[in-house]
């Protein structure tokens, strides 16, 4: 049976070098088992070197073509910082860190964003989804009970781009979101079917 359409899946771990896509696999295989050709995107997370990042993303969609980008955490601002490149069709970020200079001015994850773009994210607003336009369709999940990205950036994202969708997950926390166990699985298949 031919694929539904591809994937790319981007990872989370605030950008820092210990965290890679191993963590993903599980979410990526039942996304494959759903149908769906997933590529489980890896990218260099060098502290101060944001541009390797983002072009480790853009080299990575030109190889794969038309796609959905699904991104976690992190890897939800990834998704949505190169929304606009030609083989994105849509995107669908979880938990995303959608708001750099905010996260930047709290100090998520004890200074995770200075550490990954090497200046405050006032200078990089470049990359910031929150401070840049919306151009290709996107839906943010996020779960109430989030203690890794506050809930407020997905919230904050959807007033400064009310044509994203959003949904907001009641009793859930930020990795229920990657666990294909979760209720939250049938729920990410049914946004991807309305992007196929």
């Amino acid at each position: 049976m031919p694929a539904i359409g591809d994937i790319a899946l981007i990872h989370g771990g605030y950008w820092r070098p210990e965290y890679d896509r191993a963590h993903l696999r599980p979410f990526a295989q039942a996304l494959a088992d759903a149908g769906w050709r997933t590529h489980l995107v890896e990218y260099r997370r060098i502290p101060g070197k944001p541009d390797a990042t983002i072009e480790d993303i853009k080299s990575a969609l030109d190889a794969i073509g038309e796609c959905i980008v699904i991104g976690h955490s992190a890897g939800g601002h990834l998704a949505l910082a190169v929304h606009s490149h030609e083989s994105v069709r849509a995107v669908i970020a979880l938990a995303p860190v959608s708001d750099l200079v905010v996260g930047d001015a709290e100090n998520y994850d004890g200074g995770a964003i200075s550490e990954f773009l090497g200046e405050p994210a006032t200078e990089r607003l470049d990359i910031n989804p929150q401070s840049n336009p919306l151009t290709k369709p996107a839906v943010l999940i996020h779960g109430h009970d989030d203690i890794r990205v506050p809930v407020s950036q997905s919230r904050n994202f959807l007033s400064a781009h009310p044509a994203a969708g959003y949904i907001e997950l009641e009793a859930t926390g930020h990795f229920e979101l990657i666990d294909p166990r979760h209720d939250t699985f049938k729920l990410i298949i049914t946004e991807l079917k309305k992007f196929a």
